[in-house]
């Protein structure tokens, strides 16, 4: 795991606000479209969309298994995924979105309990 990732997200993830997660909910179909942009990113789509709709659940009080500090994290990695305006460009070609899947990878990993552990909550709530 790259430590300057984990330090890059555990840093965004202290300056994400609720405003900040409020706004991020609106761009789901950005992540979408950047995530078929490259095919490497797909990798990430069902994650991207499984904390899409975590930090919905959480941002709304209907989840609350899950530690602040781990939402805060997802939502900085995506918000890092659809900011156009990051460490490498994601005009860049090849290279621009290296950096976001980093920081998705980093994140997923950290929270991948969470992120299994909310899937369960979330199929057993539709049964």
């Amino acid at each position: 795991m790259n430590i300057n990732a984990e330090e890059e997200i555990n840093k965004r993830a202290k300056k994400v606000s609720r405003d900040d997660m409020e706004d991020l909910l609106g761009k789901e179909k950005t992540a979408e479209r950047l995530s078929q942009k490259a095919g490497f990113l797909s990798q990430y789509w069902e994650d991207i969309k499984t904390s899409f709709s975590l930090i919905k659940d959480w941002f709304n009080g209907a989840y609350d298994e899950i530690p602040a500090r781990m939402i805060a994290s997802l939502a900085a990695a995506l918000i890092y995924f659809v900011s156009p305006i990051d460490l490498i460009p994601d005009w860049i070609p090849f290279g621009g979105l290296i950096d976001d899947a980093l920081a998705l990878s980093v994140a997923f990993a950290f929270s991948r309990n969470d992120l299994d552990e909310y899937r369960e909550w979330s199929a057993a709530k539709e049964k």
